[in-house]
């Protein structure tokens, strides 16, 4: 046995070789659209291991893969200015829902898990958008962030009310996904210290989370090579399409 049980699950070959392979697969789907890490690896992980677990997996590698992301053709500063209220409300909502996370029945955060990845393939399929008047961008980017957090301290996946606010603050390409790697990051430093916190991150998961972070990191590197050879938007589609399947899974595993 190469790995400690924890919460029930024996890290053996076949489950080691499994979470791999999730991992991989949401780094592919990452690196051919720009994100899914978080979504593609919880929904998959949850299959096989305690909800629990796939979370505390799922924390270190956005971590190390949006670094990049953050600090890309565009001012760090500049953008951690413009959207700070939506990152004081995220490290809040993260900090009051990892307090109540270890007595949350499972079956709720599966369906939490599913509804959040239905609504997320329904706006990036039709587009819908959050209208901000400029004079409200900071608080409604409080009420953001905070909405975020609620969910990120949940299911590990924030980013979808996020996305629906920045596409409202007018920036160009290089800034949006600058911008969208920056709270990436700090959202999973959040994550990170909130889960280490109640215990739901310790040592036994770090050296295990950091060889998840080099096989998704393949991942990627792969997906930029689909993403160069095949046309953007019918695969867009497919992984949004898969998406969906796995979302109606997790309701289905939480009402049944």
């Amino acid at each position: 046995m190469l790995f400690p049980v924890v919460e029930g699950v024996e890290f053996n070959s076949l489950t080691v070789s499994l979470i791999l392979a999730v991992f991989f697969v949401a780094g592919l789907a990452k690196g051919a659209i720009g994100f899914g890490l978080p979504i593609i690896a919880i929904s998959l992980l949850s299959s096989f291991i305690p909800v629990s677990v796939g979370l505390a997996l799922n924390v270190i590698p956005p971590v190390i893969l949006n670094v990049w992301q953050a600090t890309h053709k565009a001012s760090l500063a500049s953008n951690a200015k413009r959207i700070w209220p939506v990152l004081l409300g995220l490290a809040a909502g993260i900090a009051l829902t990892t307090q109540i996370i270890t007595g949350v029945p499972p079956q709720l955060i599966l369906g939490m898990v599913g509804v959040v990845i239905l609504l997320f393939c329904i706006n990036s399929r039709w587009g819908m958008q959050l209208t901000v008047p400029k004079n409200r961008e900071k608080p409604y980017g409080l009420l953001t962030g905070l909405i975020c957090g609620i969910m990120g301290g949940l299911t590990t996946v924030s980013v979808p009310p996020f996305l629906a606010f920045l596409v409202t603050l007018g920036l160009n390409k290089d800034e949006f996904v600058s911008t969208l790697g920056l709270y990436f990051v700090f959202a999973s430093i959040c994550l990170i210290a909130a889960f280490s916190f109640v215990g739901l991150l310790n040592a036994t998961f770090i050296p295990f989370a950091l060889a998840c972070t080099a096989v998704a990191g393949l991942g990627m590197w792969c997906g930029f090579k689909i993403r160069n050879r095949l046309d953007q938007k019918k695969f867009y589609n497919a992984v949004l399409v898969m998406m969906a399947l796995i979302s109606l899974n997790l309701i289905r595993r939480a009402v049944f």
